[in-house]
């Protein structure tokens, strides 16, 4: 048994190295024009020039990366992709920035948010300047040789499926805090969330010039590939016990937890707990394990699973990258032994 739990993780260590290698090669030149950009720009304000400086000590190799591997799977090029996803990195970005603020987050995995380190009027401020950016950016596709129909076709993808994104955020505020939301009305805020990778796909795709079913190939590659992602985050919250606490407080509550819910006794023990006024770390260790005894961690496990495996069909459609796309999204898989050994040794 400890033999395979150490493959388990060995695997799982590798998977992720090499995704993440993937998207450094693939994402350096959209990520660094957009550093790029955002430190040649000049200002009389050193609080705008630290927090852009700020903002770019934290790489985004994943959205650039994932808009050129979708063109290189269509018989584009990786420069085809760059200003787009400079542009994408800083819209991402900026809702990002509102995304803290609404939800009240001040620190993401040990690291300020730009809200939690300048504040809100800053982080506000900020956000603007990277949407009015990022939308500018755009224009350098006409110097490279991006035609205006294509130009058009990318602009109509970010306002369709970004939209939804909105929309599924809506959702998310109308949950916090509840413990009666459904496991498929979470599911459904979570795949709507998730319209943001199938954005970055899908305009891959389109700057590739891929065909119609091509495209359509890497927009739900994407979507699958955001929804395993955000369920990944979902079940690693229930792990950290600060983001848990935060989740809690000032958010929806996970998946896993929802789930956990829909039974009577975990339903019981676990709203005795949330019904307190302070949260202890031995709190947060004995929802983690309620949810779990409950089945709630299994099931959100499985549930990716599920969603890579769905991926697959999709990228056969690719004559190229089929190797990168499926080691991207194995790399979100969840096993048993990694979160059972982590809350055994918490």
């Amino acid at each position: 048994m400890k033999k395979t739990v150490r493959k388990n993780e060995q695997r799982n260590e590798e998977l992720l190295e090499q995704a993440k290698k993937i998207m450094e090669k693939e994402g350096a030149k959209g990520w660094n024009l957009t550093k790029k950009t955002l430190l040649k720009q000049e200002t009389r304000s050193s609080q705008i020039k630290e927090a852009l400086n700020y903002i770019v000590q934290s790489p985004d190799f994943f959205r650039p990366g994932l808009a050129a591997i979708c063109s290189e799977a269509v018989g584009g090029t990786l420069e085809v992709t760059v200003p787009s996803s400079a542009s994408l990195i800083m819209l991402g970005k900026a809702i990002g920035i509102h995304d803290d603020i609404v939800d009240n987050l001040k620190k993401r995995k040990e690291r300020q948010t730009l809200f939690g380190k300048f504040g809100k009027e800053i982080a506000l401020i900020i956000s603007d300047i990277l949407m009015f950016k990022g939308f500018t950016l755009l224009r350098k596709n006409s110097e490279i040789g991006i035609s205006q129909k294509t130009e058009v076709k990318i602009l109509e993808t970010i306002d369709e499926f970004w939209f939804e994104q909105a929309e599924g955020e809506t959702f998310e505020l109308a949950s916090r805090r509840q413990t009666t939301t459904t496991t498929q009305e979470c599911l459904a805020k979570i795949k709507m969330r998730a319209s943001e990778l199938e954005t970055v796909a899908r305009i891959g795709g389109i700057l590739g010039g891929g065909l119609e079913n091509e495209i359509e190939a890497s927009g739900k590659y994407g979507r699958l590939l955001g929804t395993a992602a955000i369920l990944r985050d979902e079940l690693v919250d229930m792990l950290e016990f600060d983001a848990l606490k935060h989740r809690i407080k000032c958010e929806s509550l996970p998946l896993p937890m929802i789930y956990a819910l829909q039974n009577h006794n975990a339903r019981t023990k676990i709203s005795q707990i949330i019904s307190k006024k302070q949260f202890s770390n031995q709190d947060m260790l004995a929802i983690s394990k309620i949810t779990d005894h409950a089945g709630g961690i299994g099931y959100v496990a499985d549930y990716i699973t599920k969603t890579v495996q769905e991926t697959y069909s999709h990228i056969k459609t690719f004559t190229s990258k089929r190797r990168e796309l499926q080691v991207i999204a194995n790399a979100l898989l969840v096993h048993p032994s990694d979160w059972k050994q982590t809350m055994e040794s918490m």
